[in-house]
């Protein structure tokens, strides 16, 4: 893989990150009407800092596997096929 295909995907995986977090911030807000809870915070219920830590973690690693999906398929579209010659050995 070349430099500026790991500077291209490493980019559009920073931007996907950030806007997934957004739209995962937006989503708590309009769902639950409150702000994103902090999981450590001893204040926080247990199941809503479960909630929050399963919701993030689903998105946020879903948007990672989908961008190293594409950037593996991209990659593969733009390698050249290389020719690889089969040594039978001796014959027996």
């Amino acid at each position: 893989m070349s430099l500026s295909t790991k500077i291209a995907l490493g980019a559009m995986g920073a931007i996907t990150g950030t806007v997934a977090v957004k739209l995962l911030n937006g989503g708590w807000q309009h769902v639950t009407g409150t702000e994103p809870p902090d999981p450590n915070d001893p204040d926080v219920p247990v199941a809503q800092a479960l909630a929050w830590v399963a919701a993030s973690g689903l998105i946020l690693a879903g948007t990672q596997v989908l961008v190293n999906r594409f950037g593996a398929r991209h990659w593969q579209s733009k390698a050249k096929p290389v020719a690889v010659k089969v040594s039978r050995g001796p014959a027996a």
